[in-house]
This record gives C-alpha cells, structure tokens and sequence, in this order.
C-alpha cells in the first residue's frame, strides 16, 4: 500500500518509525517544507520523493494519505480529498472549530471514505483491558471515577508560540488533552455531558490560556466523574483514573515523562482482598510511545475500520465547545 506521510515534526518522529515497521506499508512521498531535513531522512530510504505541495500528492499513484499537521491545514486536505477518496487517517482535533468539524465527518461518512483519527488511549492496551473488565462487570457495576492528568506543555516549557497553544487554531488544553479524556471517559463509561466545570485562566506571551479544568461529567448510564486536568511549564507528571465499583476498584496509572509509557492496571476486589496488577506487554522499539498507539491503530485499520473513535472525538470536540 503505497503512503503519503504529511507533516513535519510529529509526522517524522511519530509516524514515520510505524511506517518502517509494517510491512504492507510503503512509504511513497514525504510532504512537507522542511527540504533539507526531509531529504536528508529520505536518502536513507529507497523510493519515496519529497513534495512541499501537499495539493501534489493526489496526482500520484497514493492507496492512503497520513496527516500530522496543524488543524487548519488538516481540515483542508480532508476537504479536498472528498473527490479522490483515498483512505486517510488523521489527528485530533479534526478541525479548527466544532462547525468544520461537524461537515467534514459527514462527508467522509455520506461518500464512504475508509479514515479513522488517532486516539491514542483508545488504542491502549491497558485502556482496552480496562473497558473489559467494566463491561464483564467483574467488580459489579461501575458507581463513580475519577482523572487527574497534569502534564507539561512543551510549547509553554521551551517558550514557543504556535497553534498548539492558540484555541482557536485547534490548539489549548481543551482541544490538546481534554479531548483525550473526553474520548476515553465515552469509551469506558458510555456518552456524557458536563454538569459542572470550573477553569483558570494565565497569559502566554499576551495570549490568554487555560491553564487548568476541573469538570463534572454524567454518562448516559447515570455515572457521574470527577475530571481535573492542569498544564505547566515544568516538572512532576502524573495520570490517574480511579474507577470506584460495586465489588471494588479499578486504578489505571503512569508517571512516565513519556505520558503513553509504563501504565499499570490494578484491580482490588473487597470481598476476596485480592488486589491484581496488570502491566504493559513488551511494546514495540521506538522512541516516542505514540508509535506504539499509532502502530495499533494502523494494524487495526489495515482489516477493517469504522467510524467509532472519529465519534468518540466529534462528541468530545461538541462537550469541548461547552467550557468557556
């Protein structure tokens, strides 16, 4: 399957290692307008040439097209493959605004066009254990949950100004990380919408920014869950989701730097006192964690694929647009 990679930076370091690995996939063009560096990477590869137009790569012999690139130009190249469908996966958040995002899902869907976005906690496979033991109900019915993720911001640490830190350029914590949790809470505990939220506010180079949320969120099985989310400039990571039960807990925890490594699931089970602890399997070689959702994903996608995880990110972009 012949690839189109578009992107720079997350596409090179994120993608491009899963695309070596797998077999069935061959990398025909690199698009993007970092030159130099892109044919410095590509003379170590047999084949692909480099593009600096992405409109280009739809005049050659492509079977799927990778995006990683900022929201606005995503949207775009959505858009314009709805003639050429050609299958394509993509980032989150889809668009720049809710109302993009809205169009082009149901025009990828209405014409039938094979694509999927890279949740990478739905591709988890902690996270996916997770939603098996709530749904064989092994510790009883699920009463409440809750998450904490602080994370560092790499764009505030080394004092860059881009789209990722702008909101309404697809960047902020809402539409970076909160759309993440949103994503996982509908995963584990079924669709939710938000009873209670509070946020607080900072200033980044003349640019307001929220700097942390905590929200109330009700799922449609009445289950209610606590998230609290803040971002800085340095130090201490920490993701948590404690997951309160019928027969017991389920707590699903890292505090890697690399906030998609070394996650631990631990059951505790009241009445038998049993307390199990359940680690990652040995993951594939690369760098950055990402790669190893990404491989997931696009090993999945290469069977069979559905819109699912694309509505798990429509539906947390639509509770995004609620916070203010």
């Amino acid at each position: 399957m012949n690839v189109a990679l578009v992107g720079s930076n997350f596409a090179l370091k994120g993608y491009l290692p899963v695309i070596k690995k797998i077999r069935q996939l061959k990398l025909k063009i690199l698009c993007n307008r970092k030159i130099s560096k892109s044919k410095h990477i590509l003379s170590k590869l047999s084949g692909p040439i480099h593009e600096r137009n992405w409109k280009n790569i739809f005049i050659n012999d492509i079977d799927l097209i990778i995006l990683a690139v900022p929201p606005k130009i995503q949207n775009q190249i959505l858009n314009y493959n709805l003639k050429f469908k050609k299958k394509i996966l993509f980032e989150k958040p889809i668009s720049q605004n809710l109302v993009s995002s809205k169009k082009i899902i149901q025009s990828l869907k209405r014409k039938k066009i094979k694509s999927d976005i890279n949740l990478t906690f739905l591709n988890h496979e902690l996270f996916q254990k997770t939603k098996n033991i709530i749904k064989n109900k092994k510790l009883g019915k699920v009463l409440s949950y809750e998450v904490l993720w602080n994370f560092k911001s790499f764009d505030l640490e080394n004092k860059i100004k881009s789209w990722k830190t702008v909101e309404h350029q697809g960047g902020g914590i809402k539409n970076i990380f909160l759309t993440h949790v949103f994503s996982y809470c509908e995963f584990l505990f079924g669709k939710g919408k938000i009873i209670d939220y509070n946020l607080k506010i900072s200033n980044f180079k003349n640019i307001k920014y929220k700097k942390s949320i905590n929200c109330i969120l009700k799922n449609k099985n009445g289950v209610t869950g606590k998230i609290t989310l803040f971002v800085k400039k340095s130090g201490f990571q920490n993701h948590r989701i404690v997951i309160k039960c019928e027969k017991g807990y389920i707590r699903l925890f890292t505090k890697s730097k690399d906030w998609t490594k070394d996650f631990i699931l631990e059951t505790y089970n009241i009445k038998s006192k049993i307390k199990k602890i359940i680690k990652e399997k040995k993951l594939q070689n690369f760098k950055d964690g990402r790669s190893n959702q990404i491989f997931t994903m696009i090993k999945n996608f290469l069977k069979k694929s559905d819109y699912s995880k694309i509505d798990y990110c429509l539906n947390a972009e639509k509770l995004n647009k609620t916070i203010n």
